[in-house]
């Protein structure tokens, strides 16, 4: 247990800020940043923490490969809200779950007279995850490694229909599919010497396959999907603190009917900067941002300009989630 209180309060702000693994999305890609969610690693024994997010994603940029083309006839948005539950069902082992809700908008035909605008909402898939601490960050030995593991569960609708048609996948609340979720989190601090915490936090998604129409056999999977965030966190002034966090993401092709798909997958490079404050012992807020660096898309494909994000934690007992 670290016993210095500006490190503890430190530690549970930092790791309150997540890594916004899947703010980017994409036209292959559906639903919520659930990955992203899962940047606590664990929970004090007995002790409840719960979370809520709102995440608003812009998605006008279009790109080939890694080109930027002007898009001048679609404009995009995602906005997500994520309600969390973390229970520590021993000191080492956490149970973690993730819920959400999800307002999509799409615009197109922007250079004619009238432009056609589709909206879904809906709730979207959830998570489920077991997170295990191999090694717990003491004062003699200050890292902390927890590996985890579970299944994202389609919730969400996947049927929604404009005009009488079944809309694509990408407008989807949900997926439609189950997945395999595996997850990793290190950590570093340096007590007494800085409050400085550096974390690496990596995430698989191994996507299963959904029927798009009822009574067909038409199937559907989305590609499977790898986000890997460094990042480094310290305390500014009081209770506020910083988070920095590079992160990358790659996703493959989605299929359909076992067929890849075209203008579906790439990589990306973010920049993810973040600031959190300590309300009381037992809340803290944080707001972040996203800011792309890099991207390399497979075809030409519509992603993200920028995101925002802003959540509330309340931790019930107050005890320091290592």
């Amino acid at each position: 247990m670290i016993k210095n209180t500006s490190i503890a309060t430190l530690f549970l702000i930092s790791i309150l800020v997540y890594p916004a693994g899947l703010i980017a999305q994409t036209c292959g890609c559906a639903g919520a940043p659930l990955l992203s969610s899962q940047s606590i690693s664990s929970a004090a024994q007995g002790n409840l923490l719960l979370g809520i997010t709102y995440e608003y994603d812009n998605i006008d940029d279009l790109y080939q490969g890694t080109n930027e083309l002007d898009n001048r006839s679609v404009r995009r948005s995602t906005q997500s809200t994520l309600f969390e539950v973390h229970y520590g069902i021993t000191d080492r082992l956490t149970a973690s779950g993730t819920f959400t809700f999800i307002n999509k908008r799409r615009e197109t035909g922007l250079q004619t007279p009238s432009s056609n605008v589709v909206r879904t909402e809906g709730f979207g898939d959830g998570l489920v995850m077991l997170k295990y601490v191999l090694h717990k960050n003491t004062i003699r030995s200050q890292y902390q490694l927890a590996v985890g593991g579970g299944a994202k569960i389609p919730f969400g609708s996947f049927d929604h229909t404009n005009n009488g048609l079944q809309l694509n996948a990408d407008m989807q609340p949900g997926t439609g599919a189950w997945d395999g979720v595996f997850w990793s989190y290190l950590s570093k601090t340096f007590a007494p010497h800085t409050t400085l915490n550096l974390f690496w936090t990596n995430s698989f998604r191994l996507t299963g396959e959904a029927d798009r129409f009822s009574n067909t056999n038409d199937s559907y999977r989305f590609g499977n999907e790898i986000v890997s965030t460094l990042g480094a966190g310290n305390k500014l002034v009081g209770n506020l603190s910083y988070v920095f966090q590079v992160q990358y993401r790659q996703v493959g092709k989605n299929e359909r009917n076992g067929s890849e798909l075209p203008n579906t997958g790439g990589k990306w490079i973010d920049l993810v900067p973040a600031l959190s404050y300590q309300l009381t012992d037992k809340v803290s807020m944080r707001v972040s941002g996203q800011l792309p660096v890099y991207r390399d898309l497979v075809g030409t494909q519509s992603t993200t300009t920028y995101s925002l994000s802003g959540s509330i934690f309340y931790n019930f007992d107050g005890k320091t989630i290592f």
